[in-house]
């Protein structure tokens, strides 16, 4: 069965004093599986792909402070450091102690920094295009908006003194991998064939450094789980639900080119 939803609520984080927005997916008792958006995005951009995830699994889905519906930071402080002390506050507040982690972008930077400084309470994690490393010439233009204030960005909900915090945000290579080695969870890389931002090659040393997988999700760029949400649900399906999967680390770019084929095959039945 696919996951019933969505539920909404606003959640207190009693450390931030903020509210968070929240859209829950799934049976409440399914196993919990957090999805952090990537920046000037909301939680309405993973609506397509929970809904065509198993209802065995609780998809627990946050507008991230300073993003939709959650509050903006009085402060402006919208560090990793800082969203990530958010999530620790909202999964407590749930109660939850335990979950996999799939962050975008943005989100994927929190979800590994959650990982990384608190390894056992992530089962998993995916990234969706980002990784240790990253393309200069996409970080170039996300910078090039900030500078301007581009209307694109004005115009959508989040609190754009987030831009500020792009250059150095999540911080860099050598702090990134010191944080994937960290978590030691179990790992998937998915990048869109068509990504500016996570180059093939990153995105497969990314997952070699967290004895991983990586997949391309064909018909995609960065934006993968909403120009292709049936492909990213495919591949987390597979990679959440399959113990084979899960702990085999380490796939031959063999099984890696059949999996990302079953995932183009599913499109076009």
């Amino acid at each position: 069965m696919t996951a019933p939803g969505p539920r909404e609520s606003r959640i207190p984080i009693t450390a931030s004093r903020l509210a968070i927005h929240l859209v829950e997916w799934g049976r409440p008792d399914g196993f919990p599986v957090v999805f952090l958006h990537g920046g000037a995005h909301d939680a309405s951009r993973w609506s397509e792909v929970c809904r065509r995830l198993p209802d065995t699994l609780r998809c627990i889905v946050p507008d991230q402070r300073g993003h939709g519906h959650s509050d903006h930071a009085p402060d402006g402080d919208y560090s990793c450091a800082a969203q990530v002390a958010d999530l620790v506050g909202l999964l407590d507040a749930l109660a939850v102690e335990r979950c996999a982690l799939v962050g975008h972008s943005m989100g994927g930077l929190n979800a590994l920094r959650f990982a990384g400084t608190r390894p056992e309470r992530a089962a998993a994690l995916v990234l969706i295009d980002v990784g240790t490393d990253t393309r200069r010439a996409g970080l170039e233009a996300v910078g090039r908006n900030r500078e301007r204030r581009s209307p694109q960005w004005v115009s959508l909900p989040f609190d754009a003194r987030l831009l500020d915090f792009v250059p150095t945000y999540g911080g860099d290579a050598g702090e990134r991998r010191r944080l994937l080695v960290a978590s030691k969870a179990p790992l998937l890389v998915l990048r869109g064939a068509r990504s500016r931002i996570l180059p093939a090659e990153a995105a497969e040393a990314c997952a070699r450094l967290g004895g991983g997988t990586a997949i391309t999700i064909p018909d995609a760029g960065h934006n993968a789980a909403q120009q292709n949400p049936e492909a990213v649900a495919r591949a987390l399906d597979r990679f959440l639900s399959s113990p084979k999967f899960l702990r085999n680390p380490g796939r031959g770019s063999q099984e890696v080119r059949k999996i990302e084929a079953e995932l183009g095959e599913g499109l076009r039945r």
